[in-house]
């Protein structure tokens, strides 16, 4: 099992514009003041180890990155599970009284953070179509990588609800980066050569001469997960492919008829695992 205390809680607060500061203190009313997506909200996220009862969380989370892929995502949820030492999900902070009001109801999943060893479970049947799935995005890049057998690769999750900010995956992916060194340690699969990891991202459709000025400083992308900007990088992308096809506008985002059109994509980075403790460091100077 992993060491929860060392799993620290993030908290979550959007705070209100100083137009609205200004009329509070004048003393109108919050509700009057503040529109339906406007209002002041603080949540607080604490990672935990994943369970049996997160199975439907993590298979959701896994769907937005993987889609329509033909993956069994049930079978890769439980390889996740089954390792619950490795990787934490995100959640939502609850308090004694409230669990004791409820103690059947099961806690949502709003993020999970954790890494499968492509090498050790190549012979698991969602891991072929995983590692399939990889070389067919890839053009067969990640080919001699899997034909090495000195390589020991794995697959990086870094997934949560789109409103979650990317502060979040800071203590998560330090979490991370410690229990991998802690399963090394008592001689677990977890000796890594290198990391995949498939990002999201939207690419603007514009085709005049400023958005192509704009991609020249990759300026007309939007990262889904804000953090995986400085992994790409610090990365080698292997591979970037369109969505649009199985993307629904809960995972892709809709735009109106006068906005900037974006098409959902993925792209595949490959990391080193000596790269790993750069990475966490760069996404934290970013972030700042």
């Amino acid at each position: 099992m992993a060491n929860l205390n060392s799993k620290r809680p993030i908290e979550e607060e959007s705070s209100s514009s100083s137009e609205e500061e200004e009329s509070m203190e004048e003393g109108e009313d919050d509700e009057e003041q503040l529109g339906e997506n406007d209002k002041e909200i603080q949540v607080e996220f604490a990672g935990q180890s994943p369970c049996p009862e997160d199975f439907h969380g993590i298979r959701s989370l896994l769907h937005q990155l993987f889609l329509k892929a033909h993956i069994d995502l049930g079978e890769l949820t439980d390889l996740i599970i089954q390792q619950n030492y490795i990787g934490s999900i995100l959640q939502q902070c609850v308090d004694e009284d409230d669990s004791d009001e409820d103690e059947n109801s099961v806690e949502e999943v709003f993020g999970i953070t954790s890494v499968i060893n492509l090498s050790h479970h190549k012979n698991v049947n969602c891991i072929k179509e995983v590692n399939k799935y990889l070389l067919e995005k890839t053009q067969k890049k990640l080919a001699s990588l899997f034909d090495d057998s000195s390589n020991r690769i794995g697959l990086l999750f870094n997934e949560r609800f789109i409103n979650i900010p990317p502060q979040v995956s800071v203590p998560l992916l330090e979490n991370l980066c410690k229990e991998i060194d802690e399963a090394k340690k008592e001689g677990k699969p977890f000796d890594f050569t290198h990391f995949i990891l498939i990002s999201k991202l939207h690419e603007s459709t514009r085709k005049d001469a400023e958005a192509k000025k704009k991609k020249a400083k990759g300026g007309n992308i939007l990262w889904v997960n804000a953090e995986e900007e400085p992994i790409s990088e610090i990365g080698e992308t292997l591979g970037e492919y369109s969505v649009q096809q199985e993307s629904d506008s809960a995972v892709s985002g809709t735009w109106g008829e006068d906005e900037e059109q974006f098409d959902p994509k993925r792209r595949i980075i490959l990391i080193t695992a000596n790269q790993l403790p750069q990475v966490v460091t760069k996404i934290k100077e970013f972030l700042e």
